[in-house]
């Protein structure tokens, strides 16, 4: 019954609207009887009546009202709507209105008339007056060209039936002043008007294909209405993909990690985590050069979720993370636990040059699909993996590919996509624009099969985040996004949310639209590895961290419990959790801890772990200890851990650091210059970055770090040198609080 009520509910809001009239009327005009119209909101501030109070002709208007003090947000509307059909003998319509408002203040209460989705009247309240006006309108020009509805795959009909809608837009929001607007006495005209007052024609919102329908047999729509319905239209979903991209080959069956033939080019220990440098047959003569994080300190047996990282475009393919400190999330992952493989997307990082005319697929995106689910086919049989938990990220060019792997391989349970798509027609902002998508690497069937016509492309973005569903697609599309416009997905997120509410899994829709330009910001990554951990029911703070994430401050009470446990690894994990939640109450246990751990050798990184969950609740009690083991701890452990304490200490007060006789940034400088490992050094500069406010600091330790006698070559696949990647940065942003 519930499945029954959900798509029954989504139907209706998918096909709800008023039943059209005969050919060039309009029902109920001057608003004296009940019926013909439709009201229609966004937002809760407006009120919308039909009123007594004044009227133009009859007893009767239609009224708008915003009450003064009753802040609004930018495209917040209230109005009225009525579906009419229309012919060539319609010329016109015309209407009056009045407002209430005398003032000044422009661009933010807009009065307009739509025909469809396109806005052809348009007036500013400001500076109107209180009297009734008239307003006439040209509709032969709209009238011109024979309106078609999509029916079917290729399919279309002639529609005569156009929906009239008055309304009260939101311009930008208000905060304090209010307004009333009136209108009456709708005509349509059989005369072209002498006057009329039409808008400079407007651009018009995409029509996106509709997701609640699927094709039949004779390649008309029909709407869904039983589960097999969804796994149907998957289905065509995959196909009209297939036909953009070109055929998927099959992959070999593998049974065991030696099938693939993994060549370790390099290893190297950092922090939570090995990153090694690897090489795999994906087929007979195929080989993905790519990066793979396995955890640290697990326990015998335990698995881990998997992901499968996606690069943006950079020359340096997979390598672009290594050097770039505001987005590397398959590092931050990694220090999380997870088991993380960033594979080179073809003609970039190691697979350069890449000939894509001589290989056997008909596109480069189509090729990364294959590549891509060999990846989790590896992640399946790795050791440390457990095969039921894997995932994928990406941003830009991997933002897209993370939709693309999840919408072909239903092994992948939540797809994490930034900056990577937007429907067809939103992405070309310019003409020509979406010749891009057809050049060799991406997919040429688009320009040679459909030539380069988004209302020719056999699929659209939007329904390949319906193909992920139920399972969970985290979309983060920033608002001024100039590669994938952010205009495009929050068109596309109500259809995409009433689509994934159908399918009875409306939570696993998760859209993030952060004010940021092509990006992925931190606050916006901590959200994605919350979902991922939910999703997989997994957190670095084992069933302690999921319950802080999942409850926030109804978890409380059971983390004051656990602060008395035996394991020192739980204590300290409630502790950590109990502080995110803004709780003190592990500061205790914490300061007794670190004295039983300090004074046994034995214990020293568990005792920098306290050190570090104190410090980022602003006790410093950890500095000795910390300063000490950054320069004189024999393990790498010891001397990672005693960075990324000072860090936080670092964070303090510099008078209450002074008075304490205290210098967490002259250790951290000591470190820049001294540390010789090269998994340290990394781990010691991308912690730094996302730790330490004070960007000064920052700079002065990178600039120390970036003439490191120890680290004076540039990693491969990358031209610079580490701490100079990450000392470019922090001067470039020396005036930001992003991370």
């Amino acid at each position: 019954m519930k499945y029954t009520s959900t798509i029954w509910w989504s139907l209706h809001v998918l096909f709800a609207g008023v039943v059209p009239l005969q050919a060039g009327s309009l029902k109920n005009p001057g608003f004296e009887e009940d019926g013909g119209w439709q009201v229609v909101t966004q937002g809760s501030r407006f009120e919308a009546a039909f009123s007594d109070n004044t009227s133009q002709t009859g007893q009767r208007n239609f009224s708008v009202s915003l009450a003064w003090e009753s802040p609004t947000k930018k495209e917040d509307f209230a109005g009225i709507v009525q579906v009419v059909e229309l012919t060539h003998a319609d010329k016109g319509i015309s209407f009056t209105v009045k407002d209430n408002y005398t003032g000044k203040t422009k661009g933010y209460h807009w009065i307009e008339l739509l025909l469809d989705e396109e806005v052809i009247w348009e007036a500013d309240v400001a500076g109107g007056d209180t009297d009734w006006r008239m307003v006439s309108l040209d509709l032969t020009r709209y009238l011109k060209e024979v309106k078609r509805k999509r029916v079917g795959r290729n399919r279309y009909r002639e529609e005569k039936s156009y929906k009239i809608t008055f309304r009260v837009f939101e311009r930008n929001s208000v905060s304090r002043f209010g307004v009333q607007v009136c209108a009456d006495d709708f005509k349509l005209l059989k005369e072209t008007p002498a006057n009329p007052q039409n808008c400079e024609k407007k651009k018009v919102s995409p029509l996106l294909n509709e997701l609640l329908v699927y094709y039949d047999e004779d390649g008309l729509f029909q709407p869904i209405t039983k589960p097999e319905h969804f796994k149907k239209h998957r289905q065509q979903i995959i196909d009209g993909m297939l036909q953009g991209m070109g055929k998927l080959p099959d992959r070999p069956t593998r049974h065991s990690l030696e099938d693939f033939d993994i060549r370790v080019v390099n290893s190297q220990v950092r922090g939570r985590y090995t990153k090694k440098t690897i090489s795999f047959e994906v087929a007979k003569g195929e080989v993905v050069h790519a990066f793979l994080y396995e955890p640290l300190d697990k326990k015998p047996g335990e698995k881990r979720p998997g992901v499968v990282g996606m690069h943006p475009t950079g020359q340096s393919g997979k390598s672009c993370f290594e050097s770039w400190p505001l987005c590397n999330f398959p590092i931050e992952l990694a220090m999380m636990g997870y088991v993380v493989i960033v594979p080179d997307y073809p003609g970039f990082g190691d697979s350069r040059p890449y000939d894509f005319d001589s290989d056997r697929y008909d596109s480069g995106t189509i090729k990364g699909v294959f590549n891509h689910m060999t990846c989790v086919d590896l992640l399946q049989l790795h050791p440390d993996v457990d095969p039921n938990k894997i995932g994928t990220i990406g941003h830009s060019l991997g933002g897209h590919n993370a939709m693309f792997l999840a919408a072909f391989d239903d092994r992948v349970k939540v797809a994490v996509s930034s900056c990577g798509w937007t429907p067809f027609e939103y992405y070309e902002t310019k003409k020509g624009r979406l010749k891009t998508w057809a050049l060799p690497q991406y997919m040429p069937p688009l320009e040679t099969l459909y030539n380069s016509d988004h209302r020719e492309f056999p699929f659209d973005f939007h329904e390949v985040a319906a193909a992920i569903a139920p399972r969970v697609f985290f979309s983060s599309s920033p608002t001024n996004d100039g590669v994938f416009p952010g205009w495009g997905p929050m068109a596309a997120a109500p259809h995409i949310k009433n689509f994934f509410k159908a399918h009875g899994a409306q939570k696993a829709f998760q859209f993030h639209q952060p004010l940021a330009q092509h990006r992925f910001p931190w606050d916006t990554r901590q959200a994605a590895y919350r979902s991922m951990n939910d999703t997989f029911d997994y957190h670095f703070h084992g069933e302690l961290g999921l319950l802080a994430e999942r409850n926030g401050k109804k978890s409380i009470p059971i983390l004051k419990k656990a602060l008395v446990d035996t394991d020192p690894k739980v204590r300290w994990a409630a502790a950590d959790m109990l502080g995110t939640l803004n709780d003190a109450s592990g500061r205790v246990q914490m300061t007794q801890d670190l004295k039983t751990f300090s004074s046994d050798r034995t214990h020293l990184e568990h005792a920098l772990e306290v050190a570090r969950v104190l410090a980022e609740r602003g006790d410093i009690s950890g500095y000795e200890l910390a300063a000490d083991l950054a320069a004189n701890g024999t393990t790498r452990g010891q001397r990672w851990r005693a960075a990324v304490a000072l860090a936080h200490i670092a964070n303090t007060d510099k008078t209450t650091l002074q008075a304490a006789g205290m210098d967490p940034v002259a250790a951290l400088k000591t470190i820049a210059a001294e540390e010789k490992d090269e998994g340290v050094f990394f781990v010691f500069v991308d912690q730094v970055h996302k730790i330490l406010k004070d960007r000064t600091d920052m700079i002065d330790i990178f600039a120390i770090a970036r003439e490191s006698k120890h680290h004076a070559e540039a990693p491969p696949g990358n031209r610079f040198r580490m701490a100079e990647i990450f000392h470019d940065v922090s001067v470039r942003d020396k005036d930001k609080d992003w991370r």
